[in-house]
């Protein structure tokens, strides 16, 4: 494969990381409800965003599974992670940077582009880099599950779901009913068990991908 090839194959990686979202057999999406909702009870100015730091600026959690579950994680359009049906780690995204399994530790993909041309900057991430990486991944995962796990009923949510997808059918709440009330949402709730699964172990690097998936 020539640089170029692989280059472009690499940016259609990119590409595809947040395209293939909406292709996900089973998904649920949470959206941010802000501080002066009425679902929180208080005006905004009597409370502060319970979320961590790293959270605060997230307004959209997706969480979904492909056919063969494989399991994605998106944080808006600026985080994605990506796990198989192992609950190993496969590939990451965190702008501007795409991460992808290789030989037992990740690969960062760095797009430069001059006037002339672009050129993609490969970085195998030594054992440091990865774990530091790897530790910034699990305090997000953490954090989410902590986040998305709380009762319907909890005080000062941050996070509601909005829609889901059930793998035989989608379920596109179009009633005045909060989501929470409609039958299925347990596809919702089996989501985030996965991730609290994840949570709970060490996170392990796949195996490199074998051609394209």
């Amino acid at each position: 494969m020539t640089s170029q090839q692989f280059m472009a194959r690499q940016e259609a990686d990119h590409d595809d990381l947040f395209s293939e979202a909406i292709a996900l057999t089973s998904r649920a999406i949470w959206k941010r409800i802000r501080p002066d909702h009425p679902a929180n009870g208080q005006h905004s100015d009597d409370l502060e965003d319970p979320a961590p730091a790293r959270l605060q600026s997230v307004d959209e959690i997706l969480i979904g599974t492909r056919a063969n579950d494989w399991l994605s994680i998106y944080w808006d359009q600026s985080w994605m992670v990506q796990f198989n049906e192992m609950n190993q780690l496969r590939r990451a995204y965190v702008e501007p940077c795409l991460y992808r399994s290789q030989g037992g530790t990740l690969s960062r993909l760095t797009r430069h582009r001059n006037p002339h041309e672009t050129s993609l900057l490969r970085h195998d991430l030594n054992e440091p880099e990865l774990h530091s990486f790897l530790a910034s991944i699990s305090r997000r995962l953490t954090e989410t599950f902590a986040l998305l796990d709380r009762p319907d009923s909890a005080e000062f949510k941050t996070f509601q779901l909005a829609s889901f997808v059930h793998p035989q059918a989608s379920i596109q709440p179009a009633d005045s009913r909060p989501p929470e009330t409609i039958p299925s949402t347990f596809i919702a709730r089996t989501l985030v068990a996965r991730l609290g699964r994840i949570c709970v172990q060490k996170l392990v690097i796949a195996e490199p991908p074998r051609g394209r998936h």
